[in-house]
């Protein structure tokens, strides 16, 4: 399962990237972020720039220790963003998320790195 840990953050990294990338309104309408689209398709774009390593990259591990320094630099944005935000719960719930995410993106970063993947 360790092995194939990226290739499921890397699908996920894909649509949520594709997403924001494609339709930010869609997010900015949800977050009480309305005119932040062009940076919601700046946070896509940076998440499409860590899938092809984390689907076929080798070793692995550096993509995961990315995946997880991203999502900490999305979250600093989301938390700061809130101040801004109609309605700030979604915003720093979103941002919690991307700390939890880290939560696992690291330590799979580091097993990978010691299994040599």
């Amino acid at each position: 399962m360790l092995e194939q840990m990226p290739k499921l953050v890397g699908i996920a990294t894909l649509g949520a990237g594709a997403g924001l990338l494609a339709a930010p309104r869609l997010t900015t309408r949800v977050l009480g972020l309305e005119g932040e689209e062009a940076a919601m398709r700046l946070l896509g774009a940076a998440d499409l720039v860590l899938v092809p390593g984390l689907l076929a990259g080798r070793p692995r591990w550096p993509w995961m220790v990315a995946r997880a320094a991203l999502n900490l630099g999305q979250a600093a944005w989301l938390a700061d963003a809130a101040s801004r935000a109609g309605s700030p719960g979604p915003a720093r719930g979103g941002a919690a998320a991307l700390v939890a995410l880290t939560a696992v993106d690291g330590p799979t970063a580091v097993a990978l790195r010691r299994a040599g993947v």
